[in-house]
């Protein structure tokens, strides 16, 4: 990036902030703490500082797990990471069945694209237990953090503490299979996760 940040002189936001004119920012790409011109003081790096928000598991009734806020969270702040075993597109169908025929019921896919899915349903952080929601407070973001693409859970109104974290799946279901009811409760609910895939 070439933004420039001086201490004694700018607001703190000037470092690669959330208002400032880092051109890596707008693209979706975390800066190189060894180029970036703002150094430390770097605030587009929180992927590799794992800055996260505050959250706990809870049980969220007839949808198993959730995740529930800490505190109150801004829009657009960063929550946390979605992370799991990085596959291909073949390794996740056989990966699938295998996963319907040992009777695992919740599966924690994710597709990032050029043929590539997380899997987090056996090895991935608790981002896999936020729910679904018709009426989402976060949104799904593509990242690139040091060549690699990142898939992150950001902050898509203002969140209050004890509040659910949830994100729309935009599931494409499989031709054939069972639509899965959706338990969200959003004034906009369809009443089911997805869409037929086409």
């Amino acid at each position: 990036c070439h933004c420039h940040y001086n201490p004694s002189r700018d607001a703190r936001t000037q470092a690669c902030g959330e208002n400032s004119d880092c051109i890596n920012r707008l693209v979706q790409m975390e800066c190189n703490p060894l180029t970036c011109p703002c150094g430390s003081y770097c605030l587009n790096r929180r992927f590799q500082k794992r800055q996260y928000a505050e959250v706990r598991l809870i049980d969220a009734g007839r949808k198993g797990f959730g995740m529930q806020a800490l505190t109150d969270l801004e829009s657009g702040q960063f929550v946390m990471e979605y992370m799991g075993e990085i596959v291909s597109t073949a390794q996740f169908r056989k990966r699938a069945r295998v996963y319907q025929q040992e009777g695992i019921r919740h599966q924690y896919f994710m597709s990032i694209g050029n043929n590539k899915i997380i899997d987090a349903t056996r090895k991935g952080s608790i981002a896999r237990f936020i729910n679904h929601s018709c009426g989402p407070n976060c949104v799904l973001q593509k990242w690139m953090v040091a060549g690699a693409i990142r898939m992150g859970i950001f902050a898509e109104r203002p969140i209050k503490r004890g509040e659910e974290i949830t994100f729309d799946y935009k599931f494409e279901r499989m031709a054939g299979a069972e639509p899965q009811p959706c338990y969200c409760g959003a004034p906009e609910c369809k009443g089911i996760i997805g869409v037929a895939k086409e």
